[in-house]
């Protein structure tokens, strides 16, 4: 004979305890660590960036484009430096607009380049002639460079040329940022 099928009301309380004892597993699983939302593998926090010295000061040679007035003999006199595009780096031509008894108006009186090892300094080679712009030769010269708006020039071999030092007062405000190579 078949066996008879026995059937569970909902408030048998063998179904009831299960069903607790069901619902205790589940709750306590899903309050375990390994159900718990994670934020991913933790990243070291990386060291403290160690303090950068301050930048060098900007080298104050390379700021001497423009209008000057110079204290040639025959002076003062006005003086255009610009930067020679044909030559690469910070190469300085200076050239004369007021004439004087020995150097004729237009004239390049200097050109130059920064000392790579000495800010503030620019080796040159100055124009040196006699009266009537005879005798022309170049000398060898240095260029010291106080501030934007004031510099002097001083022969390496002072008995070379008559007339210097030479001071130099900039025309107008002086420039933040030097012009580009």
């Amino acid at each position: 004979m078949p066996r008879p099928i026995r059937r569970y009301s909902l408030t048998s309380p063998a179904l009831v305890a299960v069903l607790a004892l069901l619902f205790a597993c589940l709750t306590s699983s899903c309050n375990s660590q390994s159900f718990q939302q994670s934020s991913g593998p933790s990243m070291p926090v990386p060291p403290p960036a160690p303090e950068q010295p301050p930048p060098p000061p900007m080298n104050v040679a390379r700021l001497l484009n423009g209008n000057w007035m110079a204290t040639y003999p025959g002076g003062p006199l006005r003086v255009v430096i610009g930067v020679d595009q044909m030559l690469r780096g910070r190469n300085y031509i200076a050239t004369l607009v007021d004439g004087n008894k020995s150097i004729p108006p237009g004239q390049v009186v200097w050109k130059g380049r920064l000392d790579p090892n000495v800010p503030g300094i620019v080796i040159a080679d100055q124009i040196c002639a006699e009266h009537g712009f005879l005798q022309a030769r170049w000398i060898q010269a240095r260029i010291i460079v106080s501030d934007a708006s004031n510099f002097r020039e001083e022969l390496v071999n002072p008995k070379d040329c008559h007339g210097f030092p030479v001071t130099f007062t900039r025309v107008g405000p002086a420039p933040t940022e030097p012009v580009k190579d």
